[in-house]
């Protein structure tokens, strides 16, 4: 929760909040098998079809939904740096973001809120708007 990694509450306990956007993906933490795994991800990503989706795949679901497509790896987010940064919040929003700190101006105006979480949540919480407990959608 916002302004401190150790600002902490389980997703389930947070349900209530609503957010504006998730941001996934950091420069930290990056491990060997997260990249091995990157290619299949990336090629399940664009070809498996969602259960219960009507048979849609995760692109379509986030493109329909106004996601921004993977961009090339930039330090936009934790410097919330100009306008056009990508990840840039330049207005006061609620953002669930798999970086790595969430002090004030962290990702750009000083009255944004950034919940820091997992990529499993942070995805569960693109998908209902809400932080999301992860476990909703897991089989």
């Amino acid at each position: 929760m916002p302004h401190s990694p150790d600002n902490r509450a389980l997703a389930r306990e947070c349900k209530d909040v609503k957010i504006d956007r998730v941001y996934i993906g950091s420069c930290t933490g990056g491990k060997t098998e997260d990249f091995l795994a990157a290619p299949k991800v990336w090629v399940d990503v664009y070809t498996l079809p969602v259960p219960l989706s009507g048979g849609k795949t995760c692109s379509q679901i986030f493109e329909e939904a106004g996601c921004d497509t993977p961009a090339s790896p930039n330090f936009g987010a934790c410097l919330g740096g100009p306008r056009d940064t990508y990840a840039c919040m330049n207005e006061p929003q609620v953002c669930v973001s798999t970086t790595n700190r969430n002090f004030p101006g962290r990702m750009g105006h000083k009255e944004g809120q950034i919940c820091l979480a997992s990529p499993y949540t942070a995805a569960a919480s693109a998908l209902t708007g809400f932080v999301t407990d992860p476990r909703d959608f897991l089989q």
